[in-house]
């Protein structure tokens, strides 16, 4: 059985458009799945950015921290060591070697006839 195409004739604007329909689909290009892969890929893009400066940032804040750790530390070292210092001068000083020879190991001057002198040219 062979049957006539439909013949359609429009009105618009004016002009007239003839459409043949022939029941069969037409082929159409397939552009949205190309632009959302590209829509895709830079948002992909744009999140693999936005990760490694983040990161960055993050390295950055956590040396801050330790640089802050550290210049603390290294104050309370300061510190210590100046005290030590002090202690150290203290503990060595000639008046507290005499006091202690004199006092606890019951020490006491030597006499002129237990000096001997050394000619050391």
């Amino acid at each position: 059985m062979v049957v006539a195409e439909k013949v359609v004739r429009r009105q618009w604007y004016g002009q007239r458009y003839e459409h043949n329909y022939d029941h069969t689909p037409e082929l159409r290009k397939k552009t949205q799945p190309h632009k959302k892969g590209r829509l895709i890929l830079t948002l992909g893009i744009i999140a693999v950015v936005a990760i490694i400066i983040l990161s960055r940032y993050s390295m950055i804040t956590e040396s801050q921290y330790r640089i802050s750790k550290l210049k603390t530390d290294l104050k309370d070292l300061s510190a210590q060591n100046e005290r030590l210092r002090v202690e150290v001068a203290n503990l060595s000083s000639v008046a507290r070697i005499e006091n202690i020879a004199r006092n606890k190991l019951n020490m006491k001057a030597p006499e002129s006839r237990q000096i001997i002198y050394l000619n050391m040219n």
